[in-house]
């Protein structure tokens, strides 16, 4: 890759240009302006090209076309936009597919593939199409999300439903984790686990409902994802998670919708638990997941990531 010289003695308020063309072009000519990858200035987007080599895998990748990109797509997009080859995968086929159809439009490296994350041959399918299309794996990502609804312990105290819950949210990680932790291990380079989790695995949320099932399996995967990260450390792992707080992402707005409710009053109470006073978006989220997932995180393991503005800080009341 190239990079412009920093010997430069005028500066350019990249802001202040907004003709991505003429960007390209003064660069070019001058090529010793900033210190800019300059393969990408032909893009409609801004990149650092520091996920460049790098394969990522990333479980629960997409959601229906029609919706606001979800953290899953999102982290798919951003981090094929950093340089990566990103792996999509969903056991929505569709959904796989919508999300690496607009990596490729972008012009980046993608693979879209169909698999249940609970089934440990869907899984060992998954790490073969990955090695046999790009031939290492750098990174997996677990943005795969079930059941978040609240539900009330009476809900989820019959075992089988408890077990689903252990299932979709405990079990699907550790398969993933026990499948591609012995090809990372044998890399040269190791690899990374990233688990993106929910607030609710480490602080009851509100005062009704809770959401034992789904925050007991968020809980434990979050555990296994960090502590693998710290015994395989000699190996070249890390594994770290992300703990989402409230987040106006379309599983919301489907949840809230099939539950007949109004989504500007539910909006507004989860506004209210922010202490900025507004929710984040699927963006920020993904945000952190392509900076865990690149080397200027090499040096973070078996960490928690709060993304929630604050909210598992504060307690409310008088």
């Amino acid at each position: 890759m190239m990079w412009s010289s920093i010997h430069s003695v005028k500066f350019i308020t990249v802001k202040a240009i907004t003709d991505i063309r003429m960007l390209k072009s003064i660069f070019t000519k001058t090529s010793k302006t900033l210190q800019v990858p300059l393969g990408t200035l032909s893009k409609k987007y801004f990149s650092t090209g520091r996920l460049s080599g790098k394969t990522v895998v990333v479980c629960g990748a997409g959601n229906n076309a029609d919706e606001e990109w979800g953290v899953g797509k999102y982290s798919s997009i951003l981090l094929a936009r950093e340089g990566a080859n990103v792996v999509s995968v969903s056991n929505n086929s569709d959904h796989a597919n919508g999300t690496t159809e607009i990596i490729k439009k972008e012009g980046n490296s993608g693979l879209s593939v169909t698999a249940d994350c609970t089934s440990p041959e869907d899984v060992q399918r998954l790490l073969d199409e990955t090695m046999k299309n790009f031939g290492q794996v750098d990174c997996l990502v677990n943005a795969g999300v079930y059941d978040a609804q609240p539900n009330g312990f009476e809900k989820i105290s019959n075992l089988e439903r408890w077990n689903q819950s252990m299932n979709l949210n405990l079990n699907a990680q550790f398969s993933l984790i026990s499948t591609f932790l012995p090809q990372m291990t044998s890399q040269d380079n190791g690899g990374n686990f990233i688990f993106v989790s929910t607030i609710a695995a480490t602080v009851g949320l509100g005062l009704g409902q809770q959401r034992h099932g789904y925050a007991a399996g968020k809980a434990g995967a979050c555990t296994l994802t960090r502590r693998i990260g710290v015994e395989y450390a000699p190996q070249g792992i890390r594994g770290n998670t992300i703990e989402a707080g409230y987040i106006a992402s379309p599983l919301v707005t489907r949840a809230v919708s099939n539950a007949g409710a109004s989504l500007d009053k539910v909006t507004a109470v989860r506004d209210a638990y922010v202490p900025r006073g507004k929710q984040g978006v699927p963006k920020d989220v993904a945000n952190a997941v392509v900076f865990l997932a690149s080397d200027d995180a090499s040096f973070i393991n078996g960490v928690k990531l709060p993304v929630d503005g604050g909210t598992s800080s504060v307690t409310y009341g008088p």
